[in-house]
């Protein structure tokens, strides 16, 4: 975040409501012979750790703990088949184990011990809960925004203790929800378990802990550099809780909504394959929360809040002041794509080089990118079918939808062309996906960035920053 927002002039594109891509866009189950090894490197943050393989002798107690206390837990339980101690010594082999968080210098393995001897909100399992946390640190491509069935008996429950407004009982098919419009906070998540692992299961630990939260330690310039007065006036604006504010530093709390305990108690006891797990449900809720000044209904998946008109997802504002606090890192948003009053795309502000430079750029540096997409009539087909009439369907630049998706990667093919290694959560494919550049580039609306890659360009193409 480089400085304020006035709530006038927030870009009103949203992405998180439901996006289908086309059927001819990009590549699902590639082969994984990846030209680089960026993916694999969770070294994300050399300033607060380096890649560390050998326990010390107090962590060598907690491995052997947590060892004894996984060791039943059954393999139905997690999306890959790999019995849970098998995925505790990989996390220790490939770094992610003693990776250390941007927040207070935790260790993915201490707080992955705290869940197995701290109490856990009532209703969730700490067996589960790890489970859970394994699986996403094995796998970040499993996370998933498809919330899953309400068992009936789950859903008289709701209605009967839960519902004291009368507003779900008024619609019960609200708490229903197909089409989920958290892929902002799912791509987060992502990128917290692929490149912040010990963020990720610091943030499970406390949101399924007494205290129902999180506490970040945020500087003052990973929200608005060089600037203390704007980062408070930001997070003022958000109405984030804080717990302590100096010159330097602050301390904010971070926390679902209430209803995110429901939905993650269904899941305790209900989950299939392919549905968010515990982790999912808090994370999600609790990121969503943050962007939406603590409007989210975890129900309904339904918003509200002063900066976005639409009841669902995140715009890129929102979703680019989470991430810069998850990360404790200044980023920056872009906006690549003009669009008028009528959502058509008319222009871009940098050529697609540039865009490309961005994104590697950024992976070279050890992190991810995550981008807001768009779907445009001509994007989908529509364009070519034999009833497609603009007068109705809108013209072949009109946005019809917009999505979240993290690039961890990119490649060249036999073809010498740029492809980007992507995660979609809303893909129904707990696999990676490839998208040409070439194909994928004109569709990116914005991306978040450290601001230090993308300073240089910013003075080459202003358009970039609208607010």
């Amino acid at each position: 975040m480089v400085q304020n927002y006035p709530i006038s002039q927030i870009y009103p594109i949203t992405t998180g409501v439901s996006y289908k891509r086309p059927d001819n866009f990009g590549v699902a189950n590639p082969t994984k012979n990846y030209s680089r090894t960026n993916i694999y490197n969770y070294n994300a943050l050399p300033e607060y750790n380096s890649v560390v393989t050998t326990l010390s002798p107090q962590d060598t107690e907690k491995y052997i703990y947590l060892v004894n206390f996984i060791k039943d837990i059954p393999i139905s339980l997690n999306s890959n088949n790999t019995k849970a101690a098998k995925q505790l010594e990989i996390l220790l082999r490939n770094g992610k184990l003693l990776n250390r968080s941007p927040h207070d210098s935790s260790t993915t393995l201490d707080n992955l011990y705290n869940i197995a001897v701290k109490p856990r909100v009532y209703g969730l399992n700490a067996q589960n809960l790890i489970s859970n946390a394994l699986d996403i640190l094995n796998n970040p491509k499993f996370v998933t925004q498809n919330f899953g069935n309400i068992p009936d008996y789950e859903k008289q429950r709701i209605l009967s203790n839960i519902d004291p407004s009368g507003q779900i009982a008024a619609n019960p098919n609200s708490i229903d929800i197909f089409n989920s419009g958290v892929c902002p906070a799912a791509s987060s998540e992502v990128n917290m378990a692929d490149k912040y692992p010990s963020e990720f299961v610091r943030w499970l630990e406390g949101l399924s802990g007494e205290n129902k939260s999180v506490i970040l330690n945020c500087s003052t310039d990973s929200i608005s550099e060089n600037n203390p007065l704007g980062a408070l006036s930001i997070v003022n604006l958000f109405k984030t809780e804080k717990k302590s504010f100096n010159f330097n530093k602050m301390q904010l709390i971070a926390k679902p909504d209430d209803n995110a305990y429901v939905r993650a108690c269904i899941q305790n006891n209900d989950w299939d394959f392919g549905e968010r797990n515990v982790a999912d449900v808090l994370i999600q809720s609790a990121i969503m929360q943050l962007g939406t000044q603590n409007t989210y209904n975890s129900l309904t998946d339904t918003r509200a809040g002063e900066f976005s008109a639409s009841d669902k997802g995140l715009i890129e504002l929102e979703k680019t002041y989470v991430e810069s606090l998850i990360k404790n890192k200044n980023i920056t948003s872009l906006i690549y794509q003009n669009i008028d009053d009528n959502k058509n795309i008319i222009s871009y502000n940098c050529p697609f080089e540039t865009i490309e430079k961005h994104i590697k750029d950024t992976i070279d540096s050890g992190d991810d990118v995550i981008v807001g997409i768009v779907l445009t009539n001509q994007m989908s087909g529509i364009c070519s079918e034999p009833d497609y009439n603009p007068l109705v369907h809108g013209g072949p630049n009109e946005i019809i939808n917009g999505h979240e998706i993290t690039i961890v990667d990119y490649k060249l093919n036999e073809n010498n062309e740029t492809v980007f290694v992507c995660i979609d959560t809303d893909d129904d494919n707990p696999d990676f996906v490839e998208y040409k550049a070439k194909e994928l580039l004109p569709r990116i609306h914005h991306g978040g960035y450290p601001s230090k890659i993308v300073e240089t360009d910013l003075k080459n193409y202003p358009g970039l920053l609208q607010y």
